[in-house]
């Protein structure tokens, strides 16, 4: 016959499964993308603040039904989630969560405390959310005490500081469970539900099991937290690095084409005027785009508009265009100003030495793992010697590759053939996701739309 557990033995197994159960819901929750992007938001919304609430209130709520209905008390959860959920989003959400475990309580199990007592939690846990200067503390709250006692040291030590709020956290989760357990004592577990345990021990461990379920999933989302910081850290070290590249470029693109301009004035007035005419609209779209990246089609259209200065410097007979653009490419994503260097390249070292000028061929092949994209010259090639240093040497050509890294890795760098008196091509492979969201350009593009507008204002 088998060993029939005591009391104390069974409450200490519930006891273990709790802290199980909230540290895998709180693992679940985590994964959520929305979920964590309004957690971590230092201000909500109140819609945001009301889809926290629900999502809480309607899990620790179906704890409640499980415990009521199944007699099944390892699945409540209600307080302490009540209480982590104030510490988190505030006295609202906290009211919001605390009123939802409550009311199954009192309606199914005729615990009329339950309710007064979830709205505690709740704005217990609010109460400290607002009064906390600095929500570090919160996130990094831990379920070991010696490790808050070892963090209240050093606070003080350090700072000077006289209170230390993960201390007070911690001494307000003993506080509520022990009011809590003194109620259900005085009045009854038909008005309140609390565990009762009958030793010392059993005391201890149900104060260490509400520390730990209230500390376990703080833990787990404030890991979380930090690494989606350190994340958006190096995006925005990675953007800035990708904007300088990119408005290093302009400059130029911009000093080339004036050089060229001033040595048509004299020999030719009217080339020159036309060549200023089409710069003007260059620039203007230039002024007016701020992604940092566009769709191949645009990116074309806008070597369309560059070629057209170079045809005029040139001559139709001097300088042919040919495309071969796959279809299904022209969506792709690329670098803004990717392919404007490299077509220059191809003009001024490939075709313009050659006495009978010669063809710019531009490909975009799509393949199973990107999209390939090339710019080939029937020009005079580069020498052996001098083809490795073109990478390195050439502003265009560098900003590029450095551009082309910085978005997709090292994989996606330039890659340059050149053979002498037959001709260069280089190409790069761009794969099929980008580094920066959709959503961060367009939330980008309407803050750069504004610094502009706010700027010519002051102009």
């Amino acid at each position: 016959m088998g060993k029939v557990l005591t009391d104390d033995q069974l409450l200490l197994v519930t006891l273990l499964i709790q802290v199980g159960v909230m540290a895998a819901l709180a693992s679940i929750l985590i994964r959520s993308e929305r979920f964590g992007r309004i957690l971590f938001q230092p201000r909500r919304t109140l819609r945001e603040r009301w889809h926290v609430a629900l999502l809480l209130g309607a899990l620790l709520g179906f704890g409640v039904f499980v415990r009521i209905l199944l007699n099944y008390n390892a699945a409540d959860l209600s307080l302490t989630g009540t209480l982590m959920a104030g510490l988190v989003a505030g006295p609202i959400t906290g009211s919001i969560v605390g009123l939802m475990v409550g009311l199954p309580a009192a309606l199914l199990g005729g615990e009329l405390l339950a309710v007064p007592m979830g709205l505690l939690y709740g704005l217990v846990g609010g109460g400290i959310h607002r009064a906390c200067p600095s929500k570090e503390e919160i996130w990094h709250f831990s379920p070991v005490p010696v490790l808050n006692a070892y963090q209240f040291i050093k606070t003080w030590i350090q700072q000077r500081k006289v209170i230390d709020w993960r201390t007070v956290i911690f001494g307000v989760c003993i506080g509520l469970e022990a009011l809590r357990l003194v109620l259900s004592r005085r009045f009854g577990s038909r008005l309140l539900f609390s565990f009762d345990p009958h030793s010392n021990i059993a005391l201890l461990c149900m104060f260490v099991s509400a520390i730990s379920c209230l500390g376990v999933p703080l833990r787990v989302w404030g890991s979380a937290r930090t690494e989606r910081m350190l994340k958006e850290q190096e995006s925005l070290v990675l953007r800035a690095r990708f904007e300088a590249l990119r408005s290093q470029i302009n400059p130029h693109f911009l000093f080339n084409t004036l050089n060229s301009i001033a040595s048509s004035i004299r020999s030719d007035p009217d080339r020159a005027r036309e060549i200023i005419v089409k710069l003007s609209r260059i620039l203007r779209r230039l002024l007016n785009s701020d992604q940092d990246f566009v769709p191949l089609r645009e990116e074309l259209e806008f070597i369309d508009a560059y070629l057209d200065i170079e045809v005029i410097r040139f001559g139709r007979d001097k300088l042919r265009i040919h495309k071969a653009v796959d279809e299904d490419s022209l969506d792709v994503l690329v670098p803004a100003m990717m392919l404007q260097p490299l077509v220059e390249n191809a003009v001024r070292h490939g075709i313009a030495p050659k006495l009978d000028g010669g063809r710019i061929t531009l490909r975009a092949t799509r393949r199973s793992d990107g999209t390939r994209v090339e710019v080939e010259d029937d020009g005079v090639g580069i020498p052996g010697e001098r083809a490795g240093e073109a990478m390195s040497r050439g502003i265009g050509i560098r900003n590029v590759n450095e551009r082309l890294q910085v978005a997709f890795g090292p994989e996606a760098r330039l890659h340059i053939d050149s053979r002498p008196g037959v001709g260069t091509r280089v190409w790069a492979d761009i794969p099929e996701s980008v580094a920066f969201r959709p959503e961060e350009r367009e939330r980008d593009g309407h803050h750069n739309r504004h610094r502009r507008r706010r700027a010519a204002g002051q102009g």
